[in-house]
């Protein structure tokens, strides 16, 4: 199972050697979620809303290193497309409820190549792709905040034309520290 980024993984104190691999939402998507967001997920003012295709890691390699592995599986893709559809969650394992990604053969393919290149374990053996829209919610509020959610989120697509290798600052807010477009 996929659960977005673990308690605690979002609150650690800066660490230079730390990143994660992200897609984010375009503007007005982000800007979408961002009330659900910040109702609902504590972690809504760390980082914007995104798709995470790594999950955070300690990188015993240089920034240069880990961007010419990503830039090698980005540099073989041309932009495409991810579709959000309905609303799930990881209950009853995790207190998740998230913005679904329709099945994309282009992301599964890119979470073994980016974990392959960057020599890291597979955390999931299938990755379920999501925007994170409600954490730490109880089990018993679940249905409640779910009912909340499924109004204002619709199907939606938008293209791909970059992926973003983020790390924490010293505000803990998590920044992208490099860019990457696809295909160049």
């Amino acid at each position: 199972m996929n659960a977005g980024y673990r308690k605690g993984d979002l609150e650690k104190e800066h660490d230079p050697n730390r990143y994660a691999v992200v897609v984010f939402l375009p503007r007005p998507l982000d800007e979408e979620v961002a009330n659900l967001r910040e109702q609902f997920d504590p972690d809504y003012n760390i980082i914007a809303s995104h798709v995470t295709l790594v999950f955070p890691f300690e990188a015993h390699r240089s920034l240069d290193e880990i961007s010419r592995v990503i830039r090698r599986e980005t540099n073989k893709l041309e932009p495409f497309k991810i579709e959000l559809s309905s609303i799930d969650d990881f209950y009853p394992d995790l207190p998740i409820i998230y913005w679904k990604v329709k099945k994309n053969p282009i992301i599964d393919e890119l979470y073994k190549n980016l974990y392959t290149g960057l020599d890291l374990a597979l955390p999931f053996k299938q990755i379920i792709p999501h925007v994170t829209v409600a954490k730490e919610i109880s089990l018993h509020r679940l249905m409640l905040v779910k009912e909340k959610i499924i109004y204002y989120l619709s199907d939606e697509i938008f293209e791909v034309e970059a992926i973003d290798l983020v790390s924490p600052v010293a505000d803990e807010n998590w920044v992208s520290v490099r860019t990457f477009s696809l295909g160049q």
